[in-house]
This record gives C-alpha cells, sequence and structure tokens, in this order.
C-alpha cells in the first residue's frame, strides 16, 4: 500500500552531498514526503577512489555509487536524465527528454564541469574529466589501445589534474609521454612541501611538469601555450570549473562562473525552496571545490530540506578552516597535508586513505530492503507490470466457454486468440482493437506512461495493423491532489509522446484513485494489408525474436532492490524500444506468423504460434538473447511472481536432462513487459529479414526453428543446444 504523500521534494544531481542525504532518508523515512532524485547515470563516481581506478588500483564497481539502488532504498523516484531549465517561480524542471518535473522543495548537487570555452579549440580537441561518465569511456579507449596516444598532455595542475597525470604515468608506463600543464604552479594553494613531495614523485613517475604556462589555444593534435606550438595526441583538461548554464538562466542569484549562491543554511538567495550543496554551490566566503565540504555539507542539508518540507528552523553550515588532503600519488603511494602540520608522504599514507576511502564506499553497500519482507502467500511483493498478469491456464480455463458464443462476423477475437481483436467494419475496412493494463513496475509517472503505451500498441504491430485512436485507463495512487496532478500530468505526456509517435491520437479515458500506480490503453487500429497472425508458420522454418529476454527478472531484481544500475539501463532501454520499426522494416517482407511476446513468456508465446500453426518447434538454448545481468539473478533465486504460471508450458517441452538445471530456461518463461516480436520466416527471406530489422535498431536474433508435428499429438518445443 503507498503512503499518502503530500510534498514533493525533488533531488537534482548524484554528488557527494545528495548521497548521503538519500543514505540517511533510506535509514530514517518521513512520512508524506515524496523524493525524487533526478541524475543522467545510474553509477555516480567517487571523487576520493577515481584516481585509484584510473591507476588499476581498484575495480570500476568499487569506485562507484549505484544511485538506482540507493533510491530504490530511500523509496526515491529515480529520473535518468538531464535538467535543461529551471523555472523557480514555477517550481519547474524540463528534462532533457521532453518530461516536466514540478517540486515544492529542490536541492541541487550538480558539481562543475571544466570550462571548455575559454580557450580557442578546447571543446573541439580536449577531453574533459567531468562528467565522469564521458571521461570514463575516453579513458576505456585509450586503455583499449594506448598506441594511439602515445603523446599526452593534462592541463590544469590541481589536485584533480596532478592525480590524473599520477594514475597515466601509473597505468600506462614508459610507453607514454605525459606532460602536466598549470596555467601557475603545481597544486596551487597546496603547502610547499605537499607540492615539493608530490613533484619528486611525478618527476620519478617520468611525467614531465611545465608550470606559469596558460594554454593559449587546442588545435587537432597541438597544445599551444609560451607561444609554442607542443605536439600531442591527447589532451584531457582538468581547469577552469564552471557550474552548468541552466543555473544562471534560471534567474537565481549565482556567481561570475555561474554556481547558485547561497547563505549559510545552503538555501538560494534567490527563492527560499532551493538549495545547493557540493561544488555547484556558491558561498559569500569562496570554499574550495573539494569532495571533502560536500560530504561534510550533507548532515545540514538533510536537516535544512527537512525543515524546508515542515516550515521548521533551519541550521547554518560552518565550513571547517583546514581539511585533510589525500592525494594519490600512483604506484600504491599518497601524499597528506593538512595545514598546520607538515605535509608526509610514503606507501602508509596510500593505505591509510585506502581504508578510509572504502570505509566510505561501504556505507552505500549494505542498504535497508525497500519494503518489508513478505510472506510466501502474501500478494505485497507480487510483480508489477506483466508479471502482474493472470497466468494462461487461468486465462484459457475462463475463456474456454465463450468460444461458442461469439458473432460470427469477427475475423480474429476471443475464439481465435490472437494478439488483437479483427472485426470486419463498414465497407472493406477492418478495425484492429487490443487492451492492456497493468500495475506500474517503477514509481515514475512519464517512463511509465511510455511504456505503457509502447506495450499497449505492440498488439497493434503484431498483427501488421496501423494504430489510430487510444483510450486511456489509468489508476493513481491516494496522494495529496496536488501531486496527483503531477502525476497524472506527467504519465499522460509520457504515454502521449509514444502515443503521437505512432500517429495514434488519444480520444479519451477513465481515471481512478486506488493502492497504487496503474495503466493501460484500449487501442484502435487499421488493417489496410494482410493480416499477421498465429497461424502461418510451416514446418523448416526460423525463429526470430527482436528483443533480449529477461525483463521481469530484471524488474523483480528492482523491486527486491539487488540490482545493478548498469543492468537496469539496459532493461529501461529495452523497455522503450517500440515495435513499431520493427513492424515497419517488414513491410515488404511479411513474416509466415507473427505474436509479440509479453506475459506468458517466449516459451508459452510460442507455444500458441505452434498450436495456431499446427506445428512444433526447436530452440538452441544457447542462443537467447537475455539481458546483461539476468543469468546472475537467476542464479540468486530472482524470478517473477508469475513464474510459477508461465513453468506450466516446461510440460509442453522436450527437453534433455543436462538442460534441466540452466537458467536460461527461466529466462525462457520469463513475463516480457514492453517485449519483441516473435516471428517465423521462410529461409529464402532469412537474410534480408535479419537486415531489414537490424538496419531499424532491433537486437534480431535466431532462436531455432519449426518443425513438422507428430499429428496425433499436440504441439510441443524441443530446447537443446
Amino acid at each position: 500500500m503507498t503512503t499518502v504523500a503530500h510534498h514533493d521534494l525533488v533531488l537534482v544531481g548524484g554528488g557527494h552531498s545528495h548521497a548521503l542525504v538519500l543514505r540517511r532518508l533510506s535509514m530514517r523515512p518521513v512520512p508524506g514526503l515524496r523524493l525524487t532524485l533526478i541524475s543522467p547515470d545510474s553509477l555516480t563516481a567517487y571523487s576520493g577512489m577515481l584516481p585509484g581506478m584510473l591507476a588499476g588500483h581498484y575495480q570500476r564497481h568499487e569506485t562507484h555509487i549505484d544511485l538506482s539502488r540507493l533510491s530504490r532504498a530511500a523509496d526515491a523516484r529515480w529520473l535518468p536524465q538531464r535538467v535543461l531549465e529551471l523555472d523557480p517561480v514555477q517550481r519547474r524542471l524540463l528534462l532533457d527528454n521532453g518530461d516536466q518535473v514540478e517540486y515544492d522543495t529542490l536541492s541541487l548537487d550538480v558539481g562543475a564541469t571544466p570550462d571548455l570555452d575559454s580557450v580557442p579549440g578546447a571543446r573541439a580537441h580536449a577531453v574533459p574529466v567531468k562528467p565522469v561518465a564521458t571521461f570514463e569511456q575516453r579513458w576505456r579507449h585509450l586503455l583499449a589501445d594506448p598506441t594511439a596516444a602515445r603523446r599526452v598532455a593534462v592541463v590544469g595542475a590541481g589536485a584533480g589534474g596532478t592525480e590524473l597525470a599520477a594514475a597515466l604515468a601509473q597505468r600506462l608506463g614508459a610507453t607514454t609521454e605525459i606532460q602536466l600543464i598549470s596555467a601557475s604552479e603545481l597544486l596551487p594553494g597546496y603547502p610547499d612541501r605537499a607540492r615539493s613531495l608530490m613533484r619528486k614523485r611525478l618527476l620519478t613517475a617520468g611525467v614531465r611538469i611545465v608550470e606559469q604556462a596558460p594554454v593559449q589555444r587546442v588545435s587537432e593534435r597541438q597544445l599551444h601555450y609560451n607561444g609554442q606550438p607542443q605536439a600531442v595526441d591527447l589532451v584531457f583538461w582538468c581547469t577552469g570549473a564552471r557550474a552548468p548554464a541552466w543555473l544562471a538562466a534560471s534567474g537565481l542569484p549565482c556567481d561570475e562562473r555561474g554556481f547558485l549562491r547561497v547563505d549559510s543554511t545552503l538555501t538560494s538567495l534567490g527563492s527560499p525552496h532551493v538549495h545547493a550543496a557540493g561544488d555547484c554551490a556558491s558561498f559569500p566566503s569562496p570554499l574550495p571545490k573539494a569532495g571533502v565540504y560536500a560530504v561534510r555539507q550533507a548532515p545540514v542539508l538533510a536537516d535544512n530540506l527537512l525543515a524546508a518540507t515542515r516550515g521548521g528552523h533551519k541550521r547554518p553550515y560552518r565550513p571547517q578552516r583546514h581539511f585533510l588532503s589525500l592525494l594519490s600519488a600512483g604506484a600504491g603511494d599518497a601524499v597528506a597535508s593538512r595545514p598546520p602540520w607538515p605535509a608526509l608522504a610514503g606507501p602508509w599514507i596510500w593505505r591509510w586513505k585506502d581504508r578510509i576511502d572504502r570505509a566510505f564506499m561501504k556505507r552505500f553497500e549494505n542498504l535497508p530492503a525497500p519494503m518489508p519482507a513478505a510472506p510466501a502467500d502474501s500478494d505485497a511483493m507480487h510483480c508489477a507490470g506483466c508479471g502482474a498478469k493472470v497466468g494462461a491456464a487461468t486465462l484459457n480455463h475462463a475463456l474456454a466457454d465463450l468460444q461458442t458464443r461469439v458473432r460470427d462476423d469477427i475475423e480474429a477475437g476471443v475464439a481465435q486468440g490472437d494478439d488483437a481483436a479483427v472485426i470486419r467494419w463498414s465497407g472493406q475496412h477492418r478495425l484492429v482493437q487490443s487492451v492492456d493494463y497493468f500495475p506500474a513496475f517503477m514509481d515514475e509517472p512519464y517512463l511509465f506512461g511510455r511504456v505503457a503505451a509502447l506495450h499497449s500498441l505492440s498488439d497493434i504491430y503484431a498483427m501488421n495493423a496501423d494504430p489510430h485512436s487510444a483510450l486511456a485507463t489509468l489508476c493513481l495512487p491516494r496522494h495529496h491532489p496536488r501531486l496527483q496532478g503531477r502525476d497524472l500530468r506527467r504519465l499522460l505526456a509520457g504515454a502521449v509522446e509514444e502515443l503521437n509517435r505512432a500517429s495514434c491520437t488519444l480520444v479519451g479515458g477513465h481515471t481512478i484513485e486506488g493502492p497504487e500506480m496503474a495503466a493501460g490503453f484500449t487501442i484502435n487500429g487499421a488493417l489496410t494489408a494482410a493480416a499477421w497472425s498465429k497461424e502461418g508458420a510451416r514446418p523448416g522454418q526460423v525463429l526470430i525474436v527482436t528483443k533480449p529476454l529477461g525483463i521481469g527478472i530484471q524488474l523483480a531484481a528492482w523491486m527486491h532492490n539487488v540490482h545493478r544500475g548498469p543492468d537496469l539501463d539496459a532493461t529501461l532501454a529495452t523497455l522503450l524500444q517500440s515495435n513499431g520499426p520493427a513492424r515497419a522494416a517488414l513491410s515488404t517482407l511479411p513474416p509466415s506468423a507473427c505474436t509479440d511476446i509479453t506475459g506468458f513468456g517466449l516459451l508459452g508465446h510460442l507455444l500458441e504460434l505452434c498450436q495456431h500453426s499446427q506445428v512444433s518447434a526447436r530452440i538452441d538454448l544457447n542462443t537467447l538473447p537475455i539481458l546483461p545481468g539476468t543469468l546472475a539473478h537467476i542464479r540468486q533465486g530472482i524470478h517473477s511472481t508469475l513464474r510459477d504460471s508461465n513453468d506450466q508450458v516446461l510440460g509442453h517441452c522436450e527437453i534433455a536432462p543436462a538442460l534441466l538445471g540452466r537458467p536460461e530456461l527461466v529466462a525462457a518463461t520469463d513475463p516480457q513487459t514492453s517485449g519483441g516480436l516473435l516471428l517465423a520466416v521462410t529461409r529464402e527471406r532469412l537474410e534480408a529479414t535479419l537486415a531489414a530489422l537490424r538496419g531499424a535498431g532491433a537486437d534480431a536474433t535466431v532462436i531455432g526453428e519449426t518443425v513438422v508435428k507428430n499429428h496425433k499429438a499436440a504441439a510441443t518445443i524441443t530446447l537443446h543446444e
């Protein structure tokens, strides 16, 4: 049962402050408060360990906080998007996918990015170290082919640039020429002894240090400073921090670099509803852009955000005068600095830093469950999406009596059991109708609206019809009417985006309130060409699927908060992939038979196709396309609550004993929300069909073939490897 909410607290950015705020709220939920995190990446790097990862001391998963899991633990909505605009008057955010999010209280922790526009050519020819996700991608390319960049320059010799140069020297070795360039001196603002210790280590590692050399221009494979061009293969840019442009464009008071001006309570000087922490906050007495401040601001930010939601008193943030700086020097070495004490260095400093960093990351490992565990016979943890469907056996039993009661002017309907009904209309027109409805698998209205619309359109595409119009059936949680209005607007906006893309008009609907968000659409389509159905497959044809399997398992892992952010990213991308382009790509290559893979899983829908076409099938278990991380979840015992019902199809399968324990079997019966198409095509058309589908962006995969059915027996599916 959804807790009634009356206040929207929106966090923008996945920086250290917000990560710690979410962790606190996961431990101590606040009744009536609805949380939303907007951050484009599912993983956010912990800056303290990033140099160690680049140097090869850590694996990526050890150095990143999984924001999707953290949000789930805090019962927060997670929107993997970027903010484009902030309207503090309307209290509204515009996101890069066109969605608009309204807030009652807003907090910003969006960090800073290197200023690429202050030096001609830098934006075109240099790689900024932030955003980290983009930088990491370029870093991986460099590691894959280090010969492509024999000469590397790091511009900016502050803490970040210095640690990057040391990591480069450690990881790439003597085969790469590395230079560290500073417009002033090495580690400006650091004590002389700290600079001396780090300089010694960089020089020993072969890094060339260039000081008092402002870069005038960057061109292709050239860096211009001291009036001379220097040949380089790759330039990393670590200098001139600036805020995202939309902060200053909001009209809120910002400093000369675009960072939001805040008072001692971390509240914007221009709006009591907006707060900021970390690098994007500008204080009356400027602070260095260092992660230690963001960590120290988190408890104050959490208290003051709650005070803002309740109308309470806010407390001031008092920054420390000095902080401990631990700089990675590569090769298991580090430099420690904290005035007024003398700087120290050595392997023992690295081990000290390693313990501190690992202790920080451990705080995000054992997160609380998103909801209390439920007994086996309880519905509290039942799956949503297509995992909430009634099982095939139950449905078939209930519909059995209807087979003889339908009108004879229905071309396809209950009696035929195809994906959508086909009704002979006036004249030569044929009307295709389908309806779907299911509870939200994720409390995110815009995303859910898009997926619900795509899922509902899929049956129309599987029949080769053109979507025409839609009716919505919606259920909203019992929140404050202001929050319900926001949810309804965003859910419909997401749905209409996909319906419009399909040239399908939303013409009406019905809305109720209930314990959880749910949505469905009745889709009307026009059949202007030959209908596709489940009946046309013949022995010897090839079976193709157009999307990977495992969506139900991934959503179950999300529900239990045992998922991984990158795997969830892949799942969401699959959910948002329309079957429309695949259908359009086959306009001149019609399949012999077609259905879409939804609640009954691959094997359930394949068995239906076989039964309608009077064929059997052979499936190579090793060829099944499966979403990343799905097999690992299956081995952990994660599966959809529809599994027991869907597994009844295995009674119609011939399975070699060696395959009975294979996790791929679970993926083969897994219910798919917004799943792909299952096609039977002739061998003569196979290559052309695959090329057309892949050209349309579908992940088309051959999984098996149809075979002759024993005329005295029911259709069967043989699973082999």
